[in-house]
């Protein structure tokens, strides 16, 4: 029997044998095997032994390379060579490349002619030097150039390939991670044909060393942070030195009454003086540069090592030591129940000056002293960096006189050993306004100062007024997040500085450079949608800035499509067997995304203008964690009644999807419903006479006809459910004014909205309950839904108002009204606080741990179960039903599967927490209802549950 074989070979004289768990099995029929299955190729008459060996052999390449690497006929022994069926994707030289990944120069002679896998490579015009070339590269490892060389070859010259053979990259940097050369290949042909061939080799250098560049500044966030202790001590950190702050007032409280201990009518009547608040910003200062000494050093060690590393930052650990206001032994103290950490970092400080200047041998364990006291330098400066803020907010008005007199100390001996940051020269400080006037009076701003004294130096001139140390700080702490420097945030309030800035959102499309495999796809993106390659550009920046300047770019991420109603109906639903969930593309913006992150061609005019029309479907499958899997394009059978079929389909960078993926979501889009002949796009045609021919009927106007109905609805719904103790809320949980708590908040990543949620509940800023109340407060919400039925059925556009963006145009323009703009903030940060809620509880956090153990609303405490049972978390889960069992125990008795019970009621607010409900039931089934162990007190959770429930009513 002919078997048909990739590239359009037909295996007739020989036998093909598939790898099967029971052994080598002959392949009769290739319809029993996936399209593109790796098999191995034989003589009709080769023994059992040797079909066994052959087959064994075929699975270790496989196993090593991917099934791709089969498709290069690699010998097998006894006559056998590897082949793929008919069905694979990209080209030979994908199966060559990875093929030569597993096998090496040494092996290469299993590829057959040497000659012959150059030509697969590089095409028929290669040249020894380039074989050469190519050799050397493979050799050392250097896989990277070899790919983007196989790939370039198409518009490359033998000798341009040669540069880029030439390319070195850092071992752990690779820069072609995902999708296959020929994929590559492709859309370098698309991007730099159009480009003259003596520039195309400095634009693909150039990109190399912008990806490059990229990786470095990755690698270095992660080396920085791999520095400091993966357990976050913040909260534990806070009690200490509250104690040790108590301890140290007590103390003056003492020497005021000489010596003996106070009456608590005493301690009342007590007011602290100028020495006592004197004595308190100078530890303030010192803390600070101790915790920017231990920062500086932390970094040093990553960057340069061990021992180049401190020894680069010796002299700014002795000038920190040697600053006034010492109090390392006091705060070194064991306190029972307290963290063993010291309170204040001068205490490590003083420990690694004391061993870098104790002369003992520099060994091991020596090592491992240092860096244990540096893994915390992250943790002493954001409590350093929020005292420093409570502290100058309590004092501006009250303590002027102490402030400035304060203000006016020098800095010499720090500067003259830890010297100044690049990130902010003192010639162009002008100080934190807000604080600094308060403590310079009537000075004038550093840069000033420096300008009016010429020849002075500026640790002369600086004061501790001007706060520069403050930002040196913060500096410091974005240096060890990979930033060059904190980002000034004017106007939202302390500490006027984000020291870890989420990256813009960026623009679907726009230049990547995560790798060159991506970078070279979002380009060919570009061409694709209008965009023309600027043939003068001499840098890869340039080159991409050309491409988005093109109005054709702009119109791609406009329109909305006709999505067929029986897609619609499945929009969001999972595909059985799979567990992935269907999404359908409504609009071009959602097609960009879509291409930017997949690498793939899904937002070109071809496929944009058929959805645009309603003549396909366009849809993604994303897996639980909201990855997505595949793309496909899916079209009406004909005639259309008879259902749908995927026209086209592939996973990122277009390669081959998993196959079982693949199969049952074609099974299933075959059981689709077909198109009616009533139904266009979800809703009933106009069975109004037709327009004359040549007139269109106009487009509905989202803003004008939704608007200003919106904002009626949102400013009632702003008027009778957003109070004070709401905005008050938001404003504790920013640490500004309530005007500009939800501008502050909606700046913060992830991680630092989860900090300030700790701080404010450790804090007792807020409490738990008080801030899960202010989080379900969502006006946009109510507004949409007062909307008339008839205008929600129209715009049916509505629904991503309630989730995060970024958003079409048109719903852009309506959040910008002033009214639907202030509902739409607060209803964001609602839910983004609530994730972040989600995110500690699934971290085990301690502020969660305690607020649910001592008051928790049935709600509350159910959402939370719910969120922790389907994360899974791996922290210590403590089993409240047994596997499979759906009843609760406690007072009162519940069912998980009532669906009037709280728990059923907890499933949506569960989704707002972060968790994946779809694997609620899967949870149950394998581990029962479980709850971090740390909420559970005396009497377990039936305690818990009673309380929760008495709170509740």
């Amino acid at each position: 029997m002919k078997i048909r074989l990739a590239g359009g070979v037909v295996a007739s004289d020989l036998c093909v044998w598939v790898p099967r768990s029971s052994g080598p099995a002959r392949l009769v029929d290739e319809s029993t095997v996936p399209p593109g299955a790796a098999v191995a190729l034989g003589p009709v008459a080769a023994a059992d032994e040797e079909v066994r060996d052959a087959v064994a052999e075929l699975t270790r390449l496989v196993k090593a390379g991917g099934v791709v690497a089969a498709g290069a006929g690699v010998d097998l022994g006894s006559g056998f060579r590897s082949a793929r069926l008919a069905g694979a994707r990209g080209d030979q030289r994908d199966a060559v490349l990875a093929a030569l990944r597993v096998l090496g120069v040494e092996n290469a002679h299993r590829l057959g002619d040497r000659a012959g896998f150059l030509v697969a490579l590089f095409g028929p015009a290669v040249t020894k030097r380039v074989g050469a070339a190519a050799e050397r590269a493979i050799h050392e490892g250097r896989w990277a150039a070899v790919h983007l060389a196989s790939a370039a070859s198409d518009v490359l010259g033998p000798e341009q390939v040669e540069q880029i053979l030439a390319l070195r990259a850092p071992e752990d940097a690779d820069l072609t991670p995902a999708g296959p050369p020929s994929a590559l290949a492709q859309h370098l042909r698309q991007v730099l044909e159009p480009v003259p061939r003596p520039r195309r080799p400095a634009l693909i250098t150039d990109l190399w060393a912008r990806v490059l560049e990229h990786h470095a500044g990755r690698a270095r966030r992660e080396r920085r942070l791999a520095t400091q202790s993966r357990r976050d001590r913040i909260c534990d950190l806070r009690a200490r030195r509250r104690h040790d702050e108590d301890e140290l007032i007590v103390g003056w409280l003492r020497a005021w009454l000489g010596g003996r201990e106070p009456s608590l009518a005493e301690a009342a009547r007590w007011v602290p003086h100028y020495h006592h608040w004197q004595d308190v910003f100078g530890r303030l200062l010192q803390d600070a540069l101790a915790a920017t000494a231990l920062l500086r050093t932390a970094m040093a060690v990553a960057d340069h090592g061990f021992d180049e590393g401190l020894a680069r930052s010796a002299p700014a650990i002795h000038a920190a030591h040697a600053q006034p206001y010492r109090v390392e032994g006091r705060s070194t103290r064991p306190v029972p129940g307290l963290t063993g950490l010291p309170a204040r970092p001068g205490a490590y400080v003083r420990d690694i000056h004391r061993r870098l200047t104790d002369g003992k041998p520099r060994d091991a364990r020596f090592e491992a002293y240092v860096r244990q006291r540096l893994a915390c330098a992250r943790d002493f400066a954001l409590v350093i960096i929020e005292t420093a803020a409570h502290l100058f907010e309590e004092s501006k008005g009250l303590r002027d006189e102490v402030l400035r007199g304060w203000g006016r100390s020098g800095l010499g001996s720090w500067r003259e050993g830890a010297g100044y940051g690049s990130a902010r020269p003192p010639d162009a400080w002008g100080g934190i306004p807000p604080w600094t006037s308060p403590l310079l009076g009537d000075e004038e701003p550093l840069f000033r100062r420096l300008a009016a004294s010429p020849g002075a130096s500026p640790a002369e001139v600086e004061v501790v007024g001007d706060l520069l140390w403050y930002a040196d700080l913060i500096d410091a702490l974005a240096a060890l997040y990979g930033h060059d420097a904190a980002r000034a945030t004017p106007g939202i309030g302390a500490p006027w500085f984000d020291h870890d800035p989420p990256p813009p959102e960026p623009e679907p499309l726009s230049p990547r450079l995560d790798s060159i495999t991506l970078a070279v796809s979002s380009a060919a993106q570009l061409v694709a949608l209008g965009g023309t390659p600027p043939r003068g550009a001499r840098t890869w920046t340039d080159f991409t800035t050309g491409l988005m300047a093109a109005t054709a770019i702009t119109e791609a991420f406009t329109g909305e499509f006709a999505v067929p109603a029986p897609l619609a109906a499945l929009d969001g639903t999972i595909v059985p067997g799979t567990g992935a969930r269907f999404r359908v593309a409504r609009n071009a913006r959602t097609l960009a995304e879509w291409s930017d992150y997949m690498g793939n061609c899904i937002a070109g005019p071809h496929y944009r203008d058929n959805a645009t029309a309603g003549r396909c479907g366009l849809a993604g499958l994303y897996d639980k964690d909201g990855i997505l899997l595949l793309n496909a394009e899916l079209s009406p059978r004909r005639p259309a009644v008879r259902g749908w079929q995927v026209t086209e389909i592939a996973a990122r960078f277009n390669e081959t999807p998993e196959w079982s993926l693949e199969q049952r979501f074609r099974d299933w889009v075959a059981t689709i419903p077909g198109m009616t002949a009533t139904t266009v796009a979800g809703e009933p045609q106009d069975e109004s006479p037709p327009e004359p021919v040549g007139r269109q009927r106009p487009r509905p106007r989202l803003v004008e006809e939704v608007g200003p109905a919106l904002e009626t609805l949102a400013e009632r719904a702003w008027r009778d459910e957003v109070d004070a103790e709401v905005i008050g809320t938001f404003a504790a949980l920013a640490q500004t004014p309530p005007d500009a708590a939800l501008t502050r908040l909606r700046r913060m990543g992830s991680d630092q909205l989860a900090d300030a949620c700790r701080r404010a509940l450790d804090d007792g800023a807020v409490d738990l309950d008080r801030l899960w109340a202010a989080t379900g407060v969502r006006p946009l919400r109510t507004a949409v839904e007062a909307l008339d039925p008839a205008l929600r059925h129209h715009f049916d556009r509505l629904a991503p108002l309630l989730g995060d963006p970024p958003f079409p145009k048109a719903l852009r323009r309506l959040v910008k009204l002033p009214a639907v703009a202030d509902a739409h903030a607060l209803d964001l940060m609602a839910r983004r606080t609530r994730r972040a809620i989600g995110l500690l509880a699934s971290r085990d956090d301690a502020v969660i741990a305690r607020a649910v153990s001592r008051r928790a609303t049935e709600p509350l405490l159910c959402a939370l179960a719910v969120t922790v049972t389907c994360r899974a978390p791996a922290i210590a889960l403590a089993p409240v039903t047994p596997p499979r069992t759906v009843t609760v125990p406690g007072y009162p008795v519940t069912d998980l599967s009532d669906e009037d019970g709280p728990w059923q009621h907890a499933l949506p607010i569960a989704r707002e927490l972060g968790a994946d409900t779809e694997a609620f039931w899967d949870r149950i089934a394998e581990h029962g209802l479980r709850v971090p162990a740390s909420w559970l007190g005396p009497g377990g959770w039936t305690a818990l549950w009673s309380r929760a429930h008495a709170h509740h009513r």
